[in-house]
């Protein structure tokens, strides 16, 4: 990302990821005109619809410089061998449209964002990820139980919004906040090969910032983090020759189950040769 003119203590990077015309640049035009002047960081291109940046202030950890940028998805650029050694953002905004027509371009840049980050020796489930469903003022949208069971699978985090009408970008933007810097704090507390994510949660962070139309707030641990050791008994036959049942695990996050009532889970499942 572009070079600040100011530094802070400790840096938070975030990629605003998704098909060209989700919002990207709406949201990024809409947060940095709600920012205080004196929030604002400079930049050396200014283009407050593709790069911003801001400071933040928490009373526990100091301050935070936040830069956030916009990349259509086909745009991104990979690692080059022996040259990057660090992925250029810590946490991710994968902007889709809710719109029917856009469906294959979403189901296309969720694909490439998965691509991306496995390039970086990343995945969903070990980096700090939210969803946005933009354009929620559509006429032409799909319902958002259909957009979670194609795009969310994972119980990632997930907001509807309208970019249009300012809906849901802020409460976007402190989610992606909460969960990347927890996880930043936790990668610095311990060594590089453990990840305190799949120990157990991380602590919340108490904010306060001058910003009050933005109103941040951090939230919880990275969803699903981890990932199981058991081996797949998929393929195997039982002693009496029959086929051994076939064990899909699936992995939901704890907070999704809490509450009162029934939770209804939708699975669906495509029949490959």
């Amino acid at each position: 990302m572009t070079t600040l003119t100011q530094t802070a203590t400790q840096t938070c990077r975030l990629l605003y990821y998704g098909p060209a015309g989700a919002g990207k640049r709406e949201n990024l035009g809409l947060i940095n005109r709600s920012l205080p002047p004196q929030h604002r960081l400079n930049l050396a291109s200014a283009d407050p619809e593709r790069q911003i940046a801001f400071r933040l202030k928490t009373e526990k950890d100091g301050e935070w410089q936040v830069l956030v940028q916009s990349i259509d998805a086909g745009m991104e650029k990979h690692p080059t061998a022996g040259l990057e050694n660090k992925p250029p953002f810590d946490g991710i905004i994968f902007v889709i449209s809710s719109d029917a027509s856009q469906l294959d371009n979403s189901l296309a840049a969720l694909e490439g964002l998965k691509s991306y980050l496995d390039s970086w020796g990343l995945d969903l489930m070990n980096t700090p990820v939210v969803i946005q469903y933009n354009g929620r003022d559509g006429t032409n949208m799909l319902p958002i139980d259909r957009l979670e069971s194609l795009l969310n699978p994972w119980g990632l985090l997930s907001f509807p919004a309208s970019s249009q009408r300012d809906e849901g970008v802020r409460e976007t933007l402190k989610s992606i906040l909460g969960l990347t810097v927890n996880h930043l704090k936790h990668s610095v507390a311990r060594p590089p090969e453990i990840s305190s994510a799949v120990k157990r949660p991380n602590p919340a962070v108490e904010v306060s910032t001058r910003d009050q139309s933005l109103d941040l707030e951090y939230g919880p641990p990275i969803p699903g983090a981890g990932t199981s050791g058991g081996d797949s008994v998929a393929g195997q036959a039982n002693a009496d020759g029959s086929n051994a049942p076939l064990i899909l695990p699936v992995k939901i996050p704890r907070h999704l189950l809490e509450g009162d009532g029934p939770l209804k889970i939708l699975l669906e499942v495509e029949i490959i040769d």
